[in-house]
């Protein structure tokens, strides 16, 4: 198969200001292989360029169906007719670590539902979406795989709509997609073991570097979203990727570039004039630049970097 579309699906709410899809599309044009063009349905950042926008808003009430948005947004990038019949469908939280060609990504999945323990459905809302989706999975004798489990799955521009119309996605809290789709398509999928890490939890910097080392894939959520994990994502994914017109406004940006440059003066300055609240070193330095002073710059910048 030769080189596949590559869909995102975006709303509001980013708690980075969309930089969670920088990374991805930095990771993208690192490690994923045979790929073509990159779409993006529903919100579009201001940093984007050179991606296919494809304008889609929620109908369906997140709070309650969050999936059923997905669908339908997946939906509207399946009607255009450039896109590749097959494509790759990725979140903007999920990342690509390992080389693998698009086309090739695996359909993922955590194992059977219907063996899954009675206390793992009570955890939270979205559990109880994932539960509906198994029942009505029974209800029309398909497999109860449970895909849902944060990677990217390859879908088909002309199978997704007439599977997606197999089921009331629209009716009370919906169902999850991947699921839904990856029974009909993918009853042989393949088991999840360390193919993928998630980070849903803050780690310290040494123990992201030791996780992150092998997986394929990896997909971290806001709670997992610490200041080591964004020095790990910039340490690794530095080189803006050609989707991006510029680089996000950040402190662990700064922080990086200012000990990547050599340190300057100037920067480590705005640094501290932006993100620290030393009033009385503040002044000192707008003094200017002393031995002394640049010690003490360089001691205060490099202990918040050395507590990642």
């Amino acid at each position: 198969m030769g080189p596949i579309d590559v869909v995102y699906v975006l709303g509001t709410g980013s708690s980075w200001n969309d930089s969670e899809l920088r990374f991805s599309l930095r990771s993208l044009e690192k490690n994923l292989k045979e790929f073509r063009n990159i779409y993006v349905v529903g919100e579009c950042p201001d940093f984007l360029q050179n991606v296919i926008h494809v304008p889609a808003v929620d109908i369906f009430e997140p709070a309650i169906n969050a999936d059923g948005n997905i669908i339908t947004k997946v939906l509207e990038a399946c009607e255009h007719e450039e896109l590749s019949n097959d494509f790759l469908f990725i979140n903007d939280d999920h990342l690509v670590l390992q080389p693998v060609a698009a086309a090739d990504v695996p359909a993922l999945h955590h194992g059977d539902m219907t063996h899954f323990a009675p206390d793992y459905w009570t955890l939270n809302y979205w559990r109880g979406r994932l539960k509906r989706t198994m029942q009505v999975l029974r209800e029309h004798n398909y497999t109860t795989l449970h895909f849902d489990c944060h990677t990217p799955i390859v879908f088909n521009k002309h199978l997704f709509p007439e599977i997606m119309g197999r089921f009331n996605y629209s009716d009370g809290i919906g169902y999850t997609m991947k699921s839904l789709y990856g029974n009909v398509m993918y009853p042989d999928g393949e088991f999840l073991t360390d193919q993928k890490q998630k980070i849903f939890k803050n780690y310290p910097l040494s123990a992201l570097r030791s996780l992150l080392s092998a997986p394929m894939f990896m997909s971290f959520n806001d709670q997992g979203l610490n200041q080591a994990l964004k020095w790990w994502l910039i340490d690794n994914f530095y080189e803006r990727s050609r989707y991006e017109k510029n680089d996000p406004e950040d402190k662990v940006f700064d922080l990086y570039n200012w000990r990547l440059n050599g340190k300057p003066w100037d920067d480590g300055k705005h640094i501290f004039a932006k993100y620290y609240n030393h009033v009385n070193l503040k002044r000192l330095f707008d003094m200017g630049e002393t031995p002394a002073l640049r010690a003490k710059m360089e001691f205060k910048i490099m202990q918040s970097i050395n507590e990642l």
